[in-house]
């Protein structure tokens, strides 16, 4: 069988750890989408990851200017350009001819165009000089934007055409797919480097421009079978699914933006402003110039009407609102740049997320159970404080993931952990509920054999009112003995069934009477029954609960009694002994076996008067103690001061005959009212007078047995007093 050790020790420890095991278990395998996906926890992911963007960039300080980068955004706005040039957008094909003249002049690396061309323009001649440029120069990259259809890890595209619907793919094979990808929440936060297009590999617009960059064949890919994309040298970029996490610098308008009329307006072309003011304005200058010095140079449409905008987890604040839109041009400048800097987001290993949601729902499902399992006297502060203690855990993790995200620019899951953080709070109140339950269970089972049901009830639904394990109390103790057991247990020798029978029935009855006075019964010593009032729960009137329970116990032996004798049994008599006290109440015994019983000097005293009831042949004896508690709701007879053995001090005893309210014929009251006065010559040594009370008191009620006990010691006084010292105590030697 299991050790004491392990059932109250280890067993506990073992179940607490497994809970906490199988909630981080269970977060795990929730987190991963194992069983099921929770679309909900998804969208707080996302959220979470929003909020750490802004928060990082709020924080922390920009380490380079992204004015001076490697990219610079040649925009077109209807404010700005549409004004100034002569044609509407969209532009006549000769205008990028002239752009990618100029750029190239100034020492561009690569000049990326985020604007399809997908059909001829409305003059030929300017496709034909556009053709010419593109034939000249092998720095441009052309876009190409594809309808999206079924897809597999890598996004498959189809495209109606192979030529990717660009008509100068047969001049330019440098070609980028501009396909912006978003979350479920319509948030962009990754970015493909390839797409399979019809079974071809295509570099995305941002991983075309790279190609250039860095002197790669055009459309040429990332290496995505291995952990990470592998594109140049070092550049290992680490993979979310067939994506990369964007690392964005900041929101809309971060990179430097110049003006395609600006980049345009060289010597040898006239604006409106030229055209009207008739002189030369020339705004693509020198100092132009040096701008897109060795730089990728994305040009693409800003306008509204154009809609290549996007929502991203950074916004910036405009007219009181926040504005998450950022222009399609600027994600593709991003992830270039994301891969030049080598700025990427990592995440977590799954395998170090798993054993940090293990460890945390350990920490916080023992840490938190501990809390609550403190005992004190506003039980709801410690709930409150588990709560508030729950909430700083989910903000540590927060912050943490914060730090870790803006200083390593590594990607905690957030929710998970704080799931699991939850999951150990709420497990907690399950575990103690459960624990109570079974508290509940035990307490009335430990209980239940011993003291009224009401009473177990009353502990079931407050516990914290049985204090166990060794409590210092005021309670009475009651004792009963069947006078002359040993006796009637010889007649039953060969037939010790019937004995039996009759030992439990009069105990069954005895016990009923016990718990029926909300008593607790203490144990059984073969005929003996022990019991106390006052504990577990407290009771003010314990000694007057006692007392009356003693009486009820003797009117209902005289009704046994009659009941036994019609059935041949013994008629037996009964003896009870009560103490008021200071006693120790509690679980007592050893590791494997205790009783909850009480101990002490005072219950000693209450063994000692139940067996002093010989010397009187009284029914039920209590003490001077128990007295001072209920003489004025009981009727008793002063029997003696006496020592009993093992004690030093003397104390009053008195004979328990009834309640207040109890009826008693002339003769009784007389008898008692004569007892008392013959009482007080015999301790004044008035032995003539003593012995003439207490025999009027015998000869008016015989039940008075102890008046003839003085009778007859007021006699042996006469012929030899006692000593001068001489107290009345009368000293027991016998138990």
């Amino acid at each position: 069988m299991p050790s004491y050790e392990f059932k109250r020790k280890i067993m506990p420890m073992l179940i607490k750890l497994s809970i906490g095991l199988s909630i981080g278990i269970f977060v795990i395998i929730i987190g991963q989408g194992w069983l099921f996906e929770l679309s909900f926890l998804k969208n707080i992911d996302l959220l979470t990851i929003d909020l750490r963007y802004q928060s990082r960039y709020e924080r922390t300080e920009q380490t380079r200017d992204l004015k001076n980068c490697d990219i610079v955004i040649v925009s077109i706005s209807d404010e700005e350009d549409l004004k100034a040039l002569q044609e509407p957008f969209p532009f006549p094909r000769s205008y990028y001819a002239h752009v990618i003249e100029n750029l190239n002049e100034a020492g561009a690396k690569a000049i990326v165009f985020d604007i399809t061309l997908q059909s001829p323009g409305k003059n030929v001649q300017g496709d034909s000089t556009l053709r010419a440029t593109l034939t000249k120069y092998n720095n441009v990259i052309l876009a190409a934007t594809v309808g999206t259809g079924s897809s597999n890890e890598k996004a498959e595209i189809r495209a109606t055409e192979p030529t990717y619907d660009n008509i100068f793919y047969d001049v330019d094979k440098n070609i980028g797919i501009t396909n912006i990808l978003k979350d479920r929440d319509n948030v962009c936060r990754s970015y493909f480097p390839l797409l399979d297009v019809k079974g071809w590999e295509t570099p995305t617009l941002g991983f075309a421009a790279l190609n250039k960059y860095f002197r790669l064949r055009p459309g040429t890919t990332v290496d995505w079978r291995n952990e990470q994309f592998f594109i140049y040298k070092d550049r290992k970029i680490p993979r979310n699914g067939s994506t990369f996490m964007l690392n964005f610098y900041g929101p809309d308008r971060t990179f430097r933006y110049v003006p395609f009329s600006q980049v345009i307006d060289d010597s040898t072309f006239q604006t409106k402003d030229e055209l009207e003011l008739g002189e030369q304005i020339n705004a693509f200058d020198t100092t132009t110039m040096k701008l897109f010095k060795d730089k990728i140079v994305i040009i693409g449409s800003i306008m509204a009407e154009e809609r290549d905008y996007h929502n991203v987890p950074l916004y910036k604040e405009e007219g009181g609102k926040r504005n998450y839109a950022m222009n399609g041009v600027e994600i593709h400048a991003t992830a270039i740049q994301n891969v030049i800097d080598k700025h990427f987001i990592t995440t977590v290993d799954p395998l170090i997320e798993g054993i940090v949601i293990i460890l945390l729902s350990l920490i916080c499902f023992l840490g938190l159970l501990a809390l609550k399992q403190v005992h004190i006297r506003h039980m709801w502060l410690l709930e409150i404080g588990a709560f508030l203690l729950t909430i700083i855990f989910i903000g540590a993790v927060f912050e943490v993931s914060i730090i870790v995200f803006s200083n390593n620019n590594i990607l905690m899951n957030v929710v998970n952990p704080c799931l699991a953080i939850v999951l150990a709070y709420f497990g907690t109140t399950v575990y103690q509920y459960l624990t109570e339950r079974q508290q509940k269970a035990i307490i009335k089972n430990m209980f239940g054999h011993y003291i009224n049901r009401t009473v177990v009830n009353e502990l079931v639904l407050n516990p914290e009112k049985a204090k166990l394990g060794g409590d210092r109390r005021e309670l009475t103790v009651f004792f009963s003995d069947i006078a002359n057991f040993t006796s009637i247990s010889e007649q039953y020798h060969s037939k010790p069934e019937v004995l039996v029978a009759l030992l439990n029935e009069y105990l069954n009855e005895m016990t009923h009477i016990v718990l029926k006075c909300e008593g607790t019964l203490d144990k059984y010593e073969g005929d003996a029954i022990m019991a106390f009032w006052g504990a577990p729960l407290p009771q003010k009137d314990h000694a007057l609960r006692t007392c009356l329970a003693a009486l009820e116990m003797q009117k209902r032996l005289r009704v046994l009694r009659q009941k036994w004798a019609k059935e041949s049994k013994p008629v037996i008599s009964v003896r009870m002994g009560i103490n008021t006290g200071i006693m120790i109440v509690g679980n007592i015994g050893g590791k494997d076996r205790f009783d909850y019983t009480v101990i002490g000097d005072s219950v000693n005293l209450a063994s000692r008067l139940e067996g002093a009831n010989k010397q009187y042949q009284s029914s039920i004896m209590i003490s001077d103690f128990t007295y001072t508690h209920v003489k004025n709701k009981v009727i008793v007879r002063e029997l003696d001061l006496i020592q009993v053995k093992g004690k030093t001090e003397p104390v009053k005893v008195y004979e328990l005959l009834g309640t207040a309210e109890m009826e008693m014929t002339e003769n009784q009251r007389q008898a008692l009212e004569m007892y008392h006065e013959g009482l007080k010559f015999y301790r004044s040594r008035k032995w003539e007078e003593a012995i003439a009370y207490m025999q009027q008191a015998h000869s008016l009620d015989e039940s008075c047995y102890v008046a003839q006990i003085y009778t007859e010691r007021a006699n042996l006084y006469q012929i030899t007093p006692p000593p001068v010292e001489w107290n009345g105590v009368f000293v027991m030697t016998t138990k």
